[in-house]
């Protein structure tokens, strides 16, 4: 967990979707760190102190599934899934502890409460 501003996760290959999430959260004040796949997401996780994670999970090199077994092997940081597949996955996800599951498309402010109610869980300072 980050010592100052929360610094969130981003990873989905719809360039769009980053975009847009990532602009309403630094317009909010946290960091936003983001990938295209899944390898991407456990890469810049392994090398960045992250808070919260926003993933998608239908995505090239690595699915969210994958992401979020991996990503609790070493850390119980929370775990928001914005997926338009969620039947598909449902039965996998269950299986792993902390994750929220969101459908796409996706109002933004329910996201972002989403975001603040488990940085709140985690003790990180909103900011």
């Amino acid at each position: 967990m980050s010592e100052s501003t929360p610094r969130i996760l981003i990873i989905d290959n719809d360039e769009g979707v980053v975009a847009a999430i990532t602009a309403r959260l630094e317009s909010m004040g946290y960091q936003c760190v983001t990938a295209g796949t899944g390898a991407q997401g456990i890469a810049a996780f392994r090398d960045q102190d992250i808070d919260l994670v926003i993933t998608d999970l239908n995505m090239p090199a690595g699915d969210g599934v994958t992401l979020a077994r991996t990503l609790r092997e070493t850390s119980d940081v929370p775990i928001i899934i914005v997926t338009g597949f969620h039947d598909e996955y449902r039965s996998e996800l269950c299986s792993i502890p902390s994750v929220t599951l969101m459908e796409k498309p996706f109002d933004s402010n329910q996201l972002i409460d989403l975001v603040e109610a488990d940085l709140v869980m985690t003790g990180c300072d909103l900011p």
